[in-house]
């Protein structure tokens, strides 16, 4: 009997950090942002369902949300020119959630029990099997922004944006991610950066992310950036381009190899 309940208690965990039949549900002004509200709100009703399950917090923002998440399962969907609505299935990542399951991630089947799970169970702590610890977050990614950029990103399909927003939703150099604008072959993004952008620009590559700088400006007429144009003597000089030789403009952002 003491074993069968261990067995049940343990295989909880690893169905609540799978939910399925959740309804997306969204309507926007173009399909791409549809969805994208749509999967959105799917997988913080899938954090819901879930936290409840394993006495997880509650108000997390979606980008908290969307690095616990591992994978999507496209159950069934129907999108229009201004809406989308689909039914998924969300699976969650049990070391980044937190909650009992990510004990027997790290335990490995060990313990006296057989079968990994409520071995692992059993050597996760001296509470009860039920008790939820609390959710997994490197110390990195709780480190608040440093400073913003703005940053443009061309993409071929909602496949290539959603795969950009994961990337950078569990990259450690990204304080947080706030979409300014969006169309269906682009976007225009505010970027929280937890270091200097220079740093950003040599750690994201390691992610599959590229970021660049702005594109300074044209040089002025003369040959010297920021200079005046050149006069007759005794003229009355004109004023020196504003911004001239400067980087101006968005920042550009992408999957490698896709700027």
């Amino acid at each position: 009997m003491a074993q069968s309940l261990a067995t049940s208690v343990a295989e909880a965990p690893a169905d609540a950090y799978t939910q399925r039949g959740v309804t997306a549900e969204a309507t926007a002004e173009n399909a791409v942002i549809a969805r994208t509200r749509a999967l959105a709100q799917a997988q913080r009703t899938a954090y819901e369902r879930m936290a409840e399950s394993l006495g997880l917090p509650r108000g997390l923002s979606d980008s908290q949300i969307d690095s616990m998440v591992s994978s999507i399962i496209v159950e069934e969907e129907r999108s229009t020119r201004t809406g989308y609505s689909g039914r998924l299935t969300v699976n969650f990542n049990p070391n980044r959630a937190g909650g009992p399951g990510r004990a027997s991630a790290h335990a490995g089947g060990s313990g006296s029990a057989s079968g990994g799970g409520s071995g692992s169970l059993a050597s996760s702590g001296g509470g009860a099997a039920g008790d939820a610890a609390p959710p997994l977050v490197p110390p990195a990614l709780s480190l608040p922004a440093a400073g913003y950029i703005e940053a443009q990103t061309r993409f071929s399909g909602l496949r290539e944006w959603l795969d950009l927003r994961q990337r950078l939703a569990a990259n450690p150099e990204i304080a947080s991610v706030d979409i300014l604008a969006i169309a269906v072959d682009g976007a225009r993004i505010r970027l929280g950066l937890r270091h200097t952008p220079e740093l950003a620009m040599q750690a994201l590559p390691a992610a599959g992310i590229t970021l660049q700088p702005p594109v300074p400006t044209a040089a002025a007429p003369g040959g010297m950036p920021g200079l005046a144009p050149p006069v007759r003597y005794g003229a009355q000089p004109a004023a020196a381009p504003a911004g001239a030789g400067q980087a101006t403009g968005p920042w550009q952002i992408g999957l490698a190899g896709r700027i």
